[in-house]
């Protein structure tokens, strides 16, 4: 249980409902514990004697007690669903945090799914075990301890019986213990491997029917869904041999107590009251017994749930750089990679999501995806990357927002390097438009301004147009109010990817970067985004990742990437004359033997071949 010890912390600030709590299930068991009593002095010295007086008084005091513990109980439902509700909120809270502050190569390896599962079905696993399982443990032991003493107090052989039975009860309980709780953690795993399962579909949902393999897919569903199966069943034969044990034990234990009990009675050792109350205090003290076995089970799915969720809390967060992290007002954006080598964790291999949209440019990952790349950027200037799929130009650039950390070498943004940099510090003056883009469910103005929140209407709009969204946001019934559904799936990918654009251009970054972010708009719309790039982001740093020589052509830079090294860099007119894998690139697009055109003429054939 050391996993759910270390996380009652989030006990501590509901301290009142844990007392009221505690108070709510001690009266109800002082309740029960008195009633045998009653009972045996109610036939001891009432039904024998035929003392009615005795009996209304005995009769009384039972039906009081039984609303004192009915009040109780009502209380201690209430206090209970407070308590274990404040935990999970705070819990889920706080997990939701670490989850959002853990660096990308973290997240590749707890994988959505797994996490999903811990941030829902184990914080409630948790609950359950706060709400019904402390109860009934605190409940159980007052029983046990209570009835014990008084049966002690009736008949030290007689006690000896129950003593006996709670005894081997105990080793019942420890051994289901012992042997259920690494069960319940695999069975928890192979939850979190079944969600992945779900959430990788419903997020490829279009890619399984457009390659006919929703026959495979549910198959490969139906595989983990039984591996699921067949290890709850292995832990439903455990329960279904220890409840039947406990319960075995708890009858002969009656049976025990009723063939002594009598022998005594028949010899005058022993009155009927004394035997009719030795009997309750043994079912008061052995019915707990079975309430533990369910007790237990819950504790050990606890258990097993607190486990994975300290996984995650233990989990370093992406480091902030300390109190001394480079953090200035406003950034310059002088990027410079000084013989970076980068190589995604095996383990992140093996546990890749195709939802992924970060790295899914990159293709191939064993081994270092990028190697002695060095360049510099200078503020202002816009770099285009191009290169064949798995070149490792997505990779470049989410090393510049600092995804990933280098394996080796150094990055610098405005001549410091970007580990010493605060992430947030970084992050907020980079505007990132990934390969896929990515939509919120809300309105297509809470789309705009997801990194300015606070920006007008006015400066949605501004960035809207530049970004050649705003007339289709206009045909749209309620335009900016217009609601976008999660994923943006009733939006076309053009339209996503303005969307995305003008996301980016709200927040006036110092750098930013386009990862392939025209591919799904036709020539025209993208030639006007770039002449409105062009205006908006002269003074901004800009990467440029495209597989269109039009998107790339006014770069001042074209870095050339081939198996993660640059093997050429300048402008479009010095490659045209350099670089064999830009020549072919550019014959590729515009099938031409005859010479090679300046960047002027490539953009007017670009024209010419659109029109």
């Amino acid at each position: 249980m050391k996993a759910l010890t270390k996380l009652m912390r989030y006990m501590r600030p509901y301290r009142l409902e844990i007392i009221v709590g505690i108070l709510t299930v001690v009266l109800p068991v002082m309740m029960e514990l008195l009633i045998p009593r009653l009972l045996q002095l109610v036939i001891d010295q009432g039904i024998r004697p035929h003392d009615m007086d005795t009996i209304v008084l005995g009769a009384l005091i039972m039906i009081i007690a039984a609303v004192v513990s009915a009040i109780a109980t009502l209380g201690q439902g209430f206090m209970r669903a407070r308590l274990s509700q404040g935990i999970a909120f705070d819990m889920r809270n706080d997990l939701f945090k670490h989850i959002e502050g853990l660096p990308f190569s973290t997240l590749d390896q707890l994988r959505t799914g797994g996490l999903m599962t811990r941030i829902s079905s184990d914080v409630d696993t948790i609950r359950m075990f706060s709400s019904n399982g402390l109860a009934l443990l605190l409940r159980a032991l007052l029983m046990i301890i209570g009835s014990t003493l008084l049966v002690l107090m009736t008949n030290h052989e007689l006690a000896l019986i129950m003593i006996t039975c709670l005894a081997i009860a105990g080793v019942l309980i420890w051994a289901f213990m012992s042997s259920a709780s690494p069960l319940f953690q695999v069975v928890q795993r192979k939850l979190g491997a079944l969600n992945t399962a779900i959430q990788e579909n419903l997020a490829g949902t279009a890619l399984v029917k457009a390659f006919v393999r929703e026959q495979h897919e549910i198959q490969r569903f139906e595989l983990r869904n039984t591996d699921y199966m067949e290890h709850n069943i292995r832990v439903g034969r455990i329960l279904a041999l220890v409840m039947p044990l406990l319960t075995v034990t708890t009858n002969l234990g009656l049976v025990a107590v009723i063939w002594f009990g009598g022998i005594d009675l028949v010899n005058g050792q022993f009155t009927v009251g004394e035997l009719v109350a030795f009997n309750n205090y043994l079912m008061i003290g052995m019915t707990p017994v079975l309430l533990l076995g369910n007790m237990v089970t819950m504790a050990s799915r606890a258990e097993a749930s607190a486990a994975r969720v300290l996984e995650v809390f233990n989990t370093p967060i992406q480091s902030r750089g300390g109190e001394n992290a480079y953090s200035p007002e406003h950034m310059q954006g002088h990027v410079t990679f000084e013989n970076v080598f980068f190589q995604y964790n095996s383990d992140v291999e093996n546990n890749r999501d195709v939802s992924d949209n970060l790295n899914d440019e990159d293709g191939d990952h064993r081994g270092n995806v990028l190697e002695e790349v060095s360049f510099e950027a200078l503020p202002g200037q816009r770099v285009a990357l191009l290169g064949v799929t798995g070149a490792g130009k997505t990779t470049l650039v989410n090393l510049i927002s600092r995804f990933y950390d280098v394996t080796e070498g150094r990055i610098f943004v405005d001549h410091v390097d970007v580990r010493e940099w605060d992430p947030e510090a970084l992050r907020s003056q980079i505007g990132v438009v990934m390969q896929q883009p990515l939509l919120f469910s809300g309105t297509v103005r809470e789309n705009i301004a997801y990194g300015r929140p606070d920006a007008t209407l006015e400066e949605v709009i501004a960035a809207a147009k530049a970004a050649q969204a705003h007339d289709f946001v206009s045909a749209m019934p309620e335009q900016y109010d217009s609601m976008i559904e999660a994923r943006g799936m009733n939006l076309s990918g053009g339209q996503k990817q303005r969307i995305a654009i003008a996301r980016a251009l709200l927040v006036s970054p110092r750098i930013l970067i386009l990862d392939d972010s025209t591919s799904a708009v036709d020539v025209e719309t993208e030639i006007k985004i770039q002449d409105a790039l062009d205006v908006l982001m002269k003074n901004s740093t800009s990467f440029i990742i495209a597989h269109r020589i039009n998107s790339v052509l006014n770069a001042d830079k074209i870095l050339i990437l081939d198996h993660g090294r640059i093997v050429a860099s300048g402008n479009h007119s010095e490659l045209l004359k350099t670089s064999s894998i830009y020549q072919d690139i550019f014959r590729s697009q515009f099938g031409t033997e005859q010479p090679l055109p300046t960047a002027d003429k490539a953009k007017n054939l670009e024209q010419v071949e659109y029109e």
